[in-house]
C-alpha cells in the first residue's frame, strides 16, 4: 500500500471517533481542532487566521478576493496572516464526509524556528493565502498530535514538541516562504502583517492610506500594491470586512439591531450600511442573521 495513502487512511479512521455527529470537536490541545461536515455548504463566509488545514476527504472552494481556489484530498493549506475569504464545501456525504485537521499557527514559534538555523526562502512572497500537497511527515506528525488528544496526561509535555515540529516541516515545506516572509522583521510581508494588526485594532475609526502606510514606512503607493497581493482585497476592503463581520456578530451573539450595530462598527450611515451587508452577504442585515439563527 502507498505509504502516503496509509497514513492517511489512519488518520481518517481515527477522526471518526471522535464524531458522534458532524461539527468541530476541539482536541483539549490549544489551537488543534479536527472538522468532519456530511453536506455540502455554500458561501460561509469567515476570517482565517493563520493556520495550517490538511484536507484529509472531500472537496472545498474558497473565493479569496477575486480569486478562487479548490482544495481537494491531501491538500495543505497554509495562511500566514488574518484573511478574509468565503468557502463553500462541495463534496461531502454521509458516507463520505469531508474531513480536516486544523492547527493556528503561533508566530512566536516560527520566531524561535527562525532564529535557530538558516531557511532559504524569499523575503516577500505573494498571498498570505497559499495550498501544496501534504506530505508524508507531516501527515504522521498530524496523527501523533491526534493521539495525544487521548492521553491528556502527556500533552503538557509532549505536545509543544509536536507543534515545533509541524512548524519546522511548513517552513521548510514549499510553503514555506509565506511564513518566513511574514515573520521575518523589516521585510514589506512582515510590515502588513502589522498593519492588519492595526486595522483589526482600529477598524471603527476612518481609514487614511497615507497614514496608516507611513505608520509602518512605507510610500502610500507601495503600501497600497503590497497590501493588496497579500490579502487580495484593498486596504479598504479588507477594513469594510472587518466591520461587517463584527456587525454580524453583534446582531448574532449580542442581539445589536440593524442601526446599532452599523454605528458601533463606525459606520455613519445605516443605509449604506445596509447596501454594504446585503452585497456582501447576499440579503439584508436582520434577514440574514434571522436566517442563520434559524439554521442554528
Amino acid at each position: 500500500m502507498d505509504s502516503l495513502k496509509e497514513k492517511r487512511d489512519l488518520l481518517k479512521n481515527k477522526i471518526m471517533d471522535f464524531f458522534p455527529e458532524p461539527g468541530i470537536f476541539l482536541t483539549g490541545i490549544p489551537g488543534f481542532s479536527l472538522s468532519l461536515r456530511t453536506a455540502p455548504t455554500f458561501n460561509q463566509h469567515c476570517f482565517y487566521k493563520p493556520m495550517a488545514i490538511i484536507v484529509l476527504q472531500g472537496k472545498k472552494q474558497t473565493v479569496l478576493g477575486s480569486e478562487r481556489f479548490t482544495y481537494k484530498e491531501n491538500t495543505l493549506v497554509v495562511t500566514s496572516i488574518d484573511i478574509p475569504t468565503v468557502g463553500s464545501i462541495i463534496e461531502a456525504s454521509p458516507e463520505k464526509p469531508f474531513m480536516t485537521l486544523i492547527l493556528e499557527l503561533d508566530n512566536y514559534v516560527i520566531g524561535r524556528l527562525l532564529s535557530q538555523a538558516d531557511y532559504p526562502h524569499a523575503e516577500n512572497s505573494g498571498r498570505g493565502m497559499m495550498a501544496a500537497e501534504a506530505d508524508e511527515g507531516l501527515l504522521d506528525a498530524f496523527y501523533r498530535l491526534i493521539l495525544l488528544s487521548e492521553r491528556p496526561e502527556r500533552q503538557k509535555v509532549m505536545a509543544p514538541m509536536i507543534i515545533k515540529e509541524i512548524h519546522y516541516l511548513l517552513l521548510t515545506s514549499p510553503l514555506g516562504d509565506i511564513l518566513y516572509s511574514v515573520n521575518t522583521k523589516g521585510s514589506r510581508n512582515n510590515q502588513i502583517a502589522g498593519a492588519i494588526t492595526w486595522l483589526k485594532d482600529n477598524f471603527r475609526k476612518p481609514l487614511k492610506i497615507e497614514s496608516l502606510a507611513k505608520r509602518f514606512n512605507m510610500a502610500e503607493s507601495s503600501f497600497y500594491r503590497h497590501f493588496s497581493k497579500v490579502t487580495s482585497l484593498s486596504p479598504l476592503q479588507y477594513q469594510k470586512r472587518l466591520r461587517l463581520y463584527e456587525a454580524q456578530r453583534l446582531m448574532l451573539s449580542e442581539n445589536f439591531d440593524t442601526a446599532n450595530a452599523a454605528y458601533e462598527v463606525g459606520y455613519e450611515s445605516v443605509s449604506q450600511f445596509n447596501r454594504e451587508y446585503k452585497r456582501m452577504f447576499g440579503q439584508p442585515p436582520r434577514a440574514d442573521v434571522n436566517q442563520i439563527k434559524n439554521i442554528d
